[in-house]
């Protein structure tokens, strides 16, 4: 049981990271727009139908390595945020504006690190834009919410593999962070949480969510891994999806 507990608490530490993905992903993924009054509106609707699926990362846009993460499903769980911080829950669902959206499934990179990412199309730029303002201002209200919601699945995860009493202490934050500018906007919010043990000390996993705008187009990319975080693989990462971004947007309607 020694052995296999740094492990067990990857796995652990997958899971979280996964739940952590994919909440606030699907809360910034409320954000983009563009559009004008002479274009016909079912004709832009399929126009973002399609650009969001152009424009959100895929395996086959991954170096080599990466495969579907393990956590799957699981990464789409609901975080339980309530009062004013429940649109969180939802992945966007319910923000005005928005038209289409697609979200990437769940990846995994070839050093553990956990990957999934949304796209967004909304009706147009101002909604985009109010969108934007509305989901950060909502992310920074709901730290705390948020913070004890990741510690929860992270005990939730440890039951399920046996390990929860080896745990002594979770501590989790999210933060405002700063990141290359990409896009017409691009946000940072800096992912931690320390997990204390009997054995070995304790674990520390680190992400970003960083949500790119360009034009009508959001795109929402969260990036976790068990230890530090590589600048050259965010960057690599976060300037893929910004080229997709900006490809799928010029293909939109005027």
């Amino acid at each position: 049981m020694l052995i296999r507990f740094p492990f067990a608490v990857s796995r652990i530490l997958n899971h979280m990271r996964a739940l952590t993905f994919i909440v606030l992903p699907l809360t910034l993924a409320l954000l983009t727009a563009c559009g004008d009054d002479s274009r016909s509106e079912d004709d832009y609707r399929g126009a973002a139908q399609q650009a969001v699926r152009d424009a959100v990362l895929t395996l086959n846009d991954l170096a080599d390595g990466w495969t579907p993460s393990e956590i799957g499903p699981e990464a789409l769980g609901d975080l339980q945020l309530t009062g004013d911080c429940a649109p969180l829950n939802g992945r966007g669902a319910g923000f005005p504006g928005e038209v289409a959206s697609r979200a990437s499934e769940p990846m995994t990179g070839p050093a553990g690190e956990e990957l999934v990412n949304t796209v967004s199309a909304f009706i147009d730029t101002p909604a985009a834009e109010a969108a934007v303002q509305e989901a950060e201002g909502l992310v920074l209200q709901c730290t705390d919410q948020i913070a004890e919601a990741l510690k929860r699945a992270i005990h939730v995860a440890a039951e399920d593999l046996g390990v929860d009493d080896l745990i002594t202490d979770i501590e989790a934050s999210l933060e405002p962070g700063s990141f290359t500018a990409y896009g017409d906007e691009t946000r940072a919010y800096l992912l931690h949480a320390d997990i204390s043990t009997f054995l070995a000390g304790g674990y520390d996993v680190n992400g970003k969510i960083l949500l790119i705008r360009d034009g009508p187009l959001t795109g929402v990319l969260i990036y976790a891994i068990l230890g530090d975080l590589d600048p050259r693989d965010e960057e690599s990462l976060a300037g893929l999806l910004a080229s997709k971004l900006a490809k799928a947007e010029s293909a939109l309607p005027d």
